[in-house]
């Protein structure tokens, strides 16, 4: 079997990180891409730590949307490779969007897996957490994902709302996961209403024997804070889901 010249280069821009943290859901529409905005918000600015953000999904790229960037404006600076976008002080981002802008690039098999590997070998990142936005469901990204990280830094966070499909379906994800002996940390929840969806989500990660992490509360007008407005409602939020931020930083101080 030929030996990927990438795969020094991978292992070289990887081992600066401290952990590395996958945010995954089963299905779209749950509000991965935005509990991946508000836990590196609240990493950034009440925990500092340095967060690298990296938006796996390689087909439909919308984290920087939820960071309020406009990729038409952002230029790519290149060091012996490629510099992530700067958010902020302590926040960074990589997206396949850098590259295709508002375009979709239908991938599947290898070119998945070449497209992962290439991203990771030229992206020169500055962050101490990784921070990755997966792709929904489970698929090849994912598999090579799992192959390219040390899994003794890496933790899984699932993302589910409270609706019974979305439980139904992160609990197979969660399944098939603890089957590959991923490292799931647990579940955490978004869009919550009301103490009862607080505890179904609950109910759900007692029953998969996973630690059940909080759930981000439902926030009317949502849209209207993605961007530098999402510092505004962290103080509204972080209490609800302190323990995955907790989770996090812990894996971070291994």
């Amino acid at each position: 079997m030929a030996i990927d010249p990438r795969a020094a280069a991978i292992k070289k821009n990887l081992e600066k990180f401290d952990a590395f943290v996958a945010v995954m859901s089963s299905k779209g529409g749950v509000g991965k891409t935005f509990s991946v905005a508000i836990l590196a918000y609240i990493l950034a600015n009440n925990y500092d730590v340095s967060v690298s953000l990296l938006d796996m999904d390689l087909t439909n790229p919308t984290l920087h949307m939820v960071l309020g960037l406009d990729m038409k404006s952002v230029k790519i600076e290149e060091e012996k490779g490629i510099r992530p976008f700067k958010v902020s002080a302590k926040m960074e981002l990589m997206t396949m969007a850098y590259f295709v802008q508002e375009s979709s690039i239908p991938l599947r098999g290898k070119e998945i897996e070449n497209a992962v590997r290439e991203i990771l070998s030229i992206t020169k990142w500055n962050g101490n957490i990784l921070l990755v936005d997966m792709p929904p469901g489970f698929s090849d990204s994912h598999l090579e994902f799992l192959r390219l990280f040390t899994l003794s830094k890496t933790l899984i966070i699932l993302v589910t709302t409270p609706q019974l499909l979305a439980l139904k379906s992160v609990e197979k994800l969660a399944i098939s996961l603890l089957q590959e002996r991923a490292p799931v940390a647990g579940i955490m929840g978004n869009m919550c209403m009301d103490v009862s969806e607080d505890e179904k989500i609950r109910k759900t990660a007692t029953q998969l024997n996973l630690d059940y992490l909080g759930c981000i509360p439902y926030i009317a007008g949502i849209e209207n804070y993605y961007g530098s407005r999402l510092a505004e409602i962290i103080h509204r939020i972080e209490p609800s889901i302190k323990k995955a931020v907790e989770v996090i930083v812990k894996r971070g101080k291994r």
